[in-house]
């Protein structure tokens, strides 16, 4: 599936009009459509903080006149600062997550040869104390939201799942992947019993080890730490069995340079400062000095090299929460109202969904795409869209207009600190 410009203008018109009024009224959010209607109150938001993620409630009023509706920004606050308008955009969001947005896919580097690399990460929005009830915190006064993220590297699709910031990443992750794909996912979500899963779908997996991990060695279960101080050789890439679970996998360990291990140490050491209750274990310090892989993947089908590209890949989804956090503004809010900056949360949300779309048909299939680039030069387009909102040839000609600058976002070829896509192209297979 290739999804097409006149494709992404119907989903914005089937979201953001009748939805939005839909769920509008189904949520309790909106009783009498005297001003605001679902619509109006969820394009006044999406496109006002997507013009300007800092927008005052003044701005967010003219962004309210750009779709029909004048309002106060008292009256605008009063609307935001409820339960109701929370419940409203977070219906809204669910709501677009079910629309399935992807590119072609096509690839020729290192990763055509898997039928979807999938990176899944998450990461923390802390709320007000108040907010505990909806989104508890890990303490029981405290109160954050944890998005769940998985991204399909290949063809571009973005699904989310929000939790409460207390839930461990592990249980929340996602195995029901295609057969032959990749999935890439940080240690938190390290678990043996999910890549055997994974390796019983079919899926290929390719994981860092946490420290607390040990390898079966003479019949009984060996910490990586002590394992490793009896090896001779700086390179290592062997089959194992994992842990007391003996699961068969491939273990590459590779030492790495005395300064790269200090500062992995000192990381640890800062680390375990800022976790309470915490004591660093003199085995977590020693495995500073290696690099650790583990994968279902043969040596015929990736070498070391690729195995550190694919690890680097990862990363991707870190830069897209980074551009979510300084570019759109997600964990920032100026509004004390809890309820106000929860509905902030929720309009970025979308916003950061709907960008992803217009990404996704501009330029995810060109490996030298910039997503800081594409976005910015989307926002200068937020008031064009909602303008054309209702009228789906005008809304076409704008999103395709809109497309063409998308396409010319790109990052330029490095001699030094290749970038990703570089890096991917050098190992093709």
């Amino acid at each position: 599936m290739n999804t097409s410009i006149e494709q992404i203008s119907k989903n914005l018109q089937q979201l953001l009009i009748h939805d939005a009024n839909e769920i509008g009224r189904s949520s309790g959010f909106i009783r009498r459509e005297r001003k605001l209607t679902g619509a109006s109150f969820a394009q006044s938001l999406i496109f006002g903080w997507q013009a300007n993620p800092k927008a005052s409630l003044e701005e967010l009023c003219q962004s309210a006149a750009v779709s029909g509706v004048q309002i106060s920004p008292q009256g605008l606050q009063d609307r935001l600062n409820s339960p109701q308008a929370c419940d409203f955009l977070y219906q809204l969001l669910i709501q677009a997550l079910s629309y399935v947005v992807e590119a072609s896919g096509v690839r020729h580097d290192l990763l055509s040869q898997f039928t979807g690399v999938y990176i899944q990460d998450s990461t923390k929005i802390e709320l007000p104390r108040v907010l505990a009830d909806v989104w508890r915190a890990n303490k029981s006064t405290e109160a954050s939201l944890k998005v769940q993220t998985m991204l399909d590297y290949q063809a571009g699709s973005l699904g989310l799942r929000l939790a409460t910031g207390r839930e461990n990443d592990s249980p929340l992750q996602i195995i029901e992947l295609p057969a032959g794909s990749l999935r890439l996912a940080d240690v938190g979500y390290f678990k043996v019993q999910i890549f055997e899963q994974l390796t019983h779908y079919g899926v290929y997996w390719l994981s860092r080890v946490p420290a607390k991990v040990g390898i079966w060695h003479d019949d009984h279960s060996v910490h990586f730490a002590h394992w490793l101080a009896q090896q001779a050789t700086t390179v290592i890439d062997q089959q194992i069995e994992l842990s007391a679970q003996r699961l068969p996998c491939r273990l590459i360990a590779m030492r790495v340079p005395d300064d790269v291990a200090e500062q992995r140490r000192k990381r640890a050491r800062s680390e375990a400062r800022d976790r309470t209750h915490s004591q660093l274990k003199p085995e977590t310090i020693a495995l500073c000095d290696w690099t650790l892989l583990v994968t279902n993947l043969t040596v015929d089908q990736l070498s070391i090299a690729d195995a550190l590209c694919l690890l680097r890949t990862r990363w991707q989804v870190e830069l897209l929460f980074k551009l979510w956090k300084q570019d759109l503004s997600l964990d920032k809010w100026r509004s004390k109202q809890p309820y106000q900056i929860l509905c902030e949360v929720y309009a970025k949300l979308l916003i950061a969904l709907i960008q992803h779309w217009m990404v996704i048909v501009s330029c995810w299939d060109n490996p030298q795409r910039s997503l800081i680039k594409a976005t910015s030069a989307l926002r200068k387009h937020a008031f064009h869209i909602l303008t054309y909102l209702s009228n789906f040839t005008a809304l076409t000609h704008c999103l395709n207009t809109i497309s063409s600058t998308l396409a010319r976002c790109r990052i330029q070829k490095r001699k030094t600190r290749p970038a990703t896509f570089q890096l991917l192209a050098r190992s093709s297979p």
